[in-house]
């Protein structure tokens, strides 16, 4: 909010200007100007003489105060903007196409109604959507229910957004630790995380790419009989077997001094070795 004071004799003539600019509270002085700056702060002061108020803005017309205001929405849009930014682009919870079309779309059905119930699951961190939707939504109030409400996506139905909050959870984890080997899963990785159907939510996410940041490992979760809603298992297994070959290539490679070496290390002649390189496009300076 904007606070404003002004001289009682102008607030007829401005009634139109506070009606249009919902955004202004403002109060009224007329020979007690002293004493009602010192009672609270403005952030605009109307004046009808010159005379120097520190720390205010000070204005004399019509015109200035409408530049004053204006400048006080601008200033108040990009902090709302600056804060918008932070959450989409911080909280691994609000990460992705899906769940930003999904945002956008309880905004524009919320944005004249008092409440907001939202249907949510544990491993989902709720406190990111509630900060989200009471910066958009500052007149309605917004609950969390597991009975009823408008459903948050769970992640096993937001496959497509999972590189993304996987990216944004090891952009955090780098910056902050900058020992870490900055490591970033390739597709195959990828396509691997979204065979899984994710019963802990985004939670369960993050614990994997927290492990991945420090090992440069996928660590699939142990499915729970409690949660398991089924699987592609056929893919799965397929996905999870050529994370697993690719891991070990690069690990042998690693070890040893040459492909001969690395191929008698995994027990596979060196053709089979030289065309698993290739097929998983592993970057290898041994030819040989």
């Amino acid at each position: 909010m904007i606070k404003l004071l002004i001289p009682q004799v102008l607030v007829e003539s401005l009634r139109e200007f506070l009606y249009e600019h919902r955004e202004v509270v403002f109060d009224i002085y007329n020979s007690n100007l002293e004493e009602k700056i010192r009672e609270d702060y403005w952030d605009i002061v109307y004046l009808t003489e010159e005379k120097t108020v520190p720390g205010k803005i000070l204005v004399y017309s019509l015109r200035e105060l409408e530049l004053a205001v204006k400048l006080f929405e601008v200033k108040e849009e990009h902090r709302r903007l600056k804060e918008e930014y932070d959450m989409l682009y911080s909280f691994p919870e609000l990460q992705g196409p899906i769940i930003r079309e999904f945002l956008q779309k309880v905004i524009l059905d919320f944005k004249e109604k008092n409440e907001l119930v939202l249907l949510y699951e544990d491993g989902m961190y709720v406190n990111e959507y509630r900060t989200f939707f009471e910066s958009r939504l500052p007149h309605t109030k917004v609950k969390f229910s597991k009975k009823k409400g408008v459903k948050i996506p769970p992640l096993r139905e937001r496959k497509e957004d999972l590189p993304y909050i996987f990216d944004i959870v090891l952009s955090s984890l780098y910056l902050k630790h900058k020992n870490l080997d900055k490591k970033i899963p390739d597709n195959n990785e990828y396509e691997l995380l979204k065979e899984y159907n994710w019963p802990g939510n985004t939670k369960e996410l993050v614990k994997v790419a927290s492990n991945y940041a420090a090992t440069g490992r996928i660590e699939i979760p142990r499915f729970k009989a409690s949660n398991f809603e089924g699987i592609d298992l056929v893919n799965f297994t397929s996905k999870l077997v050529k994370h697993v070959e690719k891991r070990y290539i690069m690990l042998a490679l690693k070890k040893s001094n040459s492909r001969f070496e690395a191929a008698k290390m995994l027990k596979i002649n060196y053709k089979t070795l030289s065309h698993k390189i290739k097929l998983y496009g592993i970057e290898n300076s041994k030819k040989r």
